[in-house]
């Protein structure tokens, strides 16, 4: 009876030591990564996610009150944790032998696509409202001006997700729009995308359309300004780099098809001439194929996101008009259509210009406006104050 008691004492004892023990390095690990947070500077840029990372948010007491302050700081802790990019690689990739469908807001979908899961409570709707008002009262003052909206792959592709999977938010969106801005000056091209579904019109890797895709929506944009739009047949079509990984697989680090990523072009594409940025430099191309060398091949197009590009051409086949583009990223392949139009194309993103557009008209005054954004970057948009 005696030995069975020191058996059990012992028992329990090592028991305790191994509980100790794990305690100890779940505190050291811990530790360890809090003075390595606090060691190494804070990453402003993700390359493999390719966006901007969130900062240390300031401490006050109205934003502890609130409960800003705590998800903001969540938010920062989880994007500027150690070796973040494996710790989510390897959660994925159990959370899919676990037999689950989606991991850290991306589903895993049919034929290697990877999509992007919004909910309605992902989302500012406060801030969405002011972005919609404040395009419709520009839309009103400007009755030149159209306004296309571009579905998330997750609606336009809504047959690649698994099985009971859903979206939410971008109805309600569409339907505001559709509420406040002026009918004939909405450009809808979900219909249009919806089409050709079983069209590669979206990567599958990315959140982006594919210039295919974007074709699309331009053959729908020229018949509502009254264009012939070029033929499809007519562009020498160049796919020029098969092993694009995006964004959306950037979220998981696993599942997904590398895409291919293809140029649009024609013979007398020569005759176009690009001033960036107000001087910044200048190109003779729509394309910067050094970008596929780099971190983000769809920078590509115009060499990624810049805040304004003057493009120009030789008038004959053109209208001799001026088109100013008010874009996200989705309009980077999208312009390379449109400009076909146009003596002038101005190519804006208000995310880098620091006026608003009323201004910027006085330096370029133009005879027609477009503006184009992907339905959920717009909805989270803290630029659009700018059109004004």
């Amino acid at each position: 009876m005696k030995d069975f008691e020191n058996y059990s004492d012992r028992k329990t004892t090592q028991t305790r030591i191994r509980f100790l023990c794990f305690i100890g390095a779940v505190i050291l690990l811990l530790s360890g990564c809090a003075v390595c947070m606090r060691l190494t500077p804070d990453r402003t840029y993700s390359a493999e996610e390719r966006r901007m990372l969130s900062k240390r948010p300031s401490l006050t007491k109205k934003s502890v009150m609130s409960g800003k302050f705590q998800r903001k700081y969540e938010t920062y802790l989880s994007e500027q944790f150690p070796g973040r990019t494996h710790f989510v690689m390897l959660r994925t990739r159990l959370t899919r032998l676990l037999g689950e469908r989606e991991a850290n807001g991306v589903y895993f979908g049919k034929d290697d696509y990877l999509l992007e899961r919004y909910q309605t409570q992902d989302f500012d709707w406060k801030q969405v409202r002011k972005n919609v008002k404040r395009t419709a009262s520009f839309l009103k003052e400007y009755p030149n001006a159209d306004v296309l909206f571009v579905p998330v792959k997750s609606s336009a592709l809504s047959q690649k997700l698994p099985m009971f999977a859903q979206i939410g938010g971008e109805a309600q969106f569409f339907d505001q729009v559709r509420q406040q801005a002026p009918r004939q000056q909405q450009i809808a091209v979900e219909d249009v995308l919806k089409a050709h579904d079983s069209e590669y019109i979206y990567y599958r890797t990315d959140h982006h359309w594919t210039t295919l895709g974007a074709y699309y929506a331009y053959e729908a944009w020229a018949k509502h300004m009254g264009f012939a739009p070029v033929p499809k047949e007519q562009f020498q079509v160049t796919p020029v780099t098969d092993t694009f990984m995006g964004t959306t697989y950037a979220k998981v680090r696993t599942g997904g098809k590398a895409d291919t990523i293809s140029l649009y072009e024609q013979s007398g594409d020569s005759a176009f001439s690009f001033d960036y940025n107000m001087g910044e430099f200048q190109s003779d191309s729509f394309y910067d194929l050094s970008k596929l060398e780099g971190e983000d091949p769809y920078s590509v197009f115009f060499g990624g996101n810049q805040a304004l590009v003057d493009i120009r051409r030789a008038e004959e086949g053109t209208n001799g008009k001026t088109l100013l583009l008010i874009k996200d990223s989705f309009g980077n392949c999208f312009a390379p259509f449109a400009a076909r139009h146009y003596a002038r194309t101005i190519v804006v993103d208000l995310r880098y210009v620091n006026l608003p557009i009323s201004k910027l008209l006085r330096v370029y005054p133009a005879d027609d406006i477009l503006i184009l954004y992907n339905s959920v970057q717009f909805m989270k948009d803290t630029d659009i104050h700018k059109l004004k």
